[in-house]
């Protein structure tokens, strides 16, 4: 009994090393010294032609951080930026602050600035092109509709910019006074003093260059010292949800579906077009996503609103058209714009939800496709031309006694028809259809037409 319980206790020993060691294997970099080591890092882009700052991108590239910090990676921002929403720079702004890996800001072209200076002063590591330039993060106040750019100098705004670029400052060892005047004066500098001054870490030429000069450098995460001892990168890709967000939030596009919307929907109402509405009311919310609506309320509204277009269209109405369409690319726009992020513990995990989702958007597309070919097969149909049907020539039965001079019925391919024949023909006979007359058919006997 006794060496039984012994054979027991080692083989859960043993099970439990070996569970330990995967998971350690699966979610810890290795260890160095006194640091954490870090040999791979996933690369995410903040460039052309997806360069503002929106909340596609906050959402891109918090999720690459989420994702190097399951895997246990660095992250690497490449960054040539004008700017973007305030909001979506603090966001990513507190989340590089508070990142438990390494965080390398590289600016790849020649801006950072704006609000792509706010979201590189907390990364671990700034590195900049020769010729890059940064700063100019005064806040302005942009019209859609004109063009018109007005600087905002109000302190009510000023400040809390100022205390939360100086806060990232200060985290990291940087120019504070700087810092400050790139809010309060828009000062822009380039690469060469940004290093000089202690704004910026590195320059580099690119990304193998970068990669040498920081290999070996120790910094500090929010859950220790780190090493950076990378030696291979892989790209983060955007998914399409933050894409379609970021798309959607361009001011032009946006002020566009907005006041095609809301005309739309107004004349609509008023003209009594109603099928025309699930039209309008797609560019509508389309709109609302740039407006600053919530992109996941407008993914539930546009599945339900979808759903109960396409039952009307199958039930109700009846054929295929725009009522039908419209719900298919509600349906499609909603999954693609459905929420990812499902807190840990309410779900199963990213992987089942990714397969989910493209299984939606394999059954949206699907749908789509049968919808464009019903609609084809009725155009085509009704793009050719009108034929008439005639009996003329057809061979028919009398259904009585047929006399020259009055009016009698006979069946043709199924139909009554009255009839007018030239000689007697008796009952039952078959009879051939040699003309008409307005609604009466002129028969022969048979025998006689051939």
């Amino acid at each position: 009994m006794q060496k039984s319980r012994t054979i027991l206790m080692f083989f859960f020993l043993l099970f439990l090393q070996l569970l330990l060691s995967s998971t350690l294997n699966a979610s810890a970099p290795y260890v160095a010294g006194g640091g954490i080591s870090y040999t791979s890092a996933y690369v995410v882009s903040i460039e052309p032609p997806w360069d503002t700052i929106d909340d596609g991108v906050k959402e891109c590239v918090i999720n690459a951080l989420d994702a190097a910090e399951r895997d246990g990676k660095a992250l690497i921002v490449r960054v040539d930026s004008y700017g973007g929403m305030l909001e979506s720079g603090f966001s990513i702004g507190d989340a590089f602050a508070t990142a438990k890996v390494p965080v390398i800001a590289y600016v790849t072209g020649g801006n950072a600035l704006s609000a792509a200076t706010l979201i590189i002063l907390p990364a671990n590591i700034i590195a900049l092109s020769p010729h890059s330039i940064i700063g100019a993060m005064q806040p302005i106040m942009y019209n859609p509709a004109t063009g018109e750019v007005t600087f905002v100098n109000e302190s009510k705004l000023i400040n809390p910019v100022v205390t939360k670029a100086v806060s990232y400052a200060e985290l990291r060892g940087r120019n504070v006074t700087l810092v400050e005047d790139f809010v309060r004066k828009a000062a822009t500098i380039n690469a060469q003093e940004a290093v000089q001054y202690g704004v910026a870490d590195l320059i580099v030429t690119d990304m193998s260059d970068l990669l040498r000069s920081i290999k070996g450098l120790e910094v500090n995460t929010s859950v220790g010292p780190a090493v950076l001892e990378i030696t291979s990168t892989e790209d983060y890709e955007c998914g399409l949800r933050s894409r379609a967000i970021s798309l959607f939030q361009n001011p032009m596009i946006s002020s566009v579906l907005m006041t095609i919307g809301i005309l739309g929907t107004l004349f609509a109402l008023i003209s009594g077009k109603l099928p025309v509405l699930p039209v309008t009311l797609l560019f509508l919310l389309l709109g609302l996503i740039g407006s600053g609506f919530n992109p996941n309320l407008i993914s539930v509204f546009m599945l339900l609103l979808g759903a109960i277009l396409l039952a009307v269209e199958l039930f109700v109405t009846p054929g295929f058209g725009i009522v039908g369409i419209t719900g298919i690319v509600l349906i499609s726009l909603g999954i693609a714009l459905s929420p990812v992020n499902i807190p840990p513990g309410t779900a199963p995990p990213p992987q089942y939800g990714a397969a989910l989702r493209n299984l939606a958007m394999f059954i949206g597309g699907l749908l789509g496709v049968l919808g464009a070919l019903i609609i084809y097969k009725i155009v085509k149909t009704k793009m050719k031309a009108p034929t008439e049907f005639t009996p003329l020539g057809k061979v028919g039965e009398a259904v009585e006694v047929l006399e020259p001079g009055r009016e009698g019925f006979v069946v043709v391919e199924g139909e009554y028809w009255k009839a007018r024949p030239s000689k007697p023909i008796p009952k039952g006979s078959k009879v051939k259809v040699v003309g008409m007359e307005e609604a009466v058919l002129l028969v022969v006997p048979e025998e006689q037409s051939t």
